[in-house]
């Protein structure tokens, strides 16, 4: 949801600067990497707030347990083998002891150059939800 608008926001800027805010032109971006945020939550938080939004109970789930760096390797693996799905095991890089994966705070986002809105949790679990119900029911 919030890439969309990043995306939007990044081909809206001018090439030049104009104006007061120096910083919000295409010129200023050329080749580098642009990171931007949602919002940073842990898995625990994610499996909360999907018990929130469904009105479930962790005891109607199946929970299971898998380290960061394991979970991430499986996700490359599963991406080196054509498995597009394996990025979302890679974002548990984000959780590695070392913070090596916080892009946030090793390297700062351009959300309020942007002038991006921070997402809530739940509008994103419960579209993720919905998703998820439509390509089961379509597969």
């Amino acid at each position: 949801m919030l890439g969309w608008c990043a995306v939007a926001a990044l081909l809206s800027l001018p090439i030049k600067a104009e104006g007061l805010n120096k910083e919000a032109c295409l010129e200023n971006f050329k080749n580098k990497v642009v990171y931007i945020k949602s919002f940073t939550v842990s898995q625990k938080d994610i499996l909360a707030s999907a018990l929130r939004v469904t009105s479930t109970k962790e005891a109607e789930w199946t929970i299971m347990r898998e380290p960061a760096q394991e979970r991430y390797s499986s996700g490359i693996q599963e991406i080196r083998g054509g498995k597009h799905s394996g990025f979302a095991k890679m974002i548990a890089r984000v959780f590695y002891p070392d913070g090596c994966g916080d892009f946030e705070h090793n390297n700062g986002t351009f959300n309020r150059v942007l002038d991006l809105l921070v997402e809530g949790i739940g509008n994103v679990i419960e579209v993720a939800i919905e998703r998820s119900k439509i390509s089961k029911s379509v597969g």
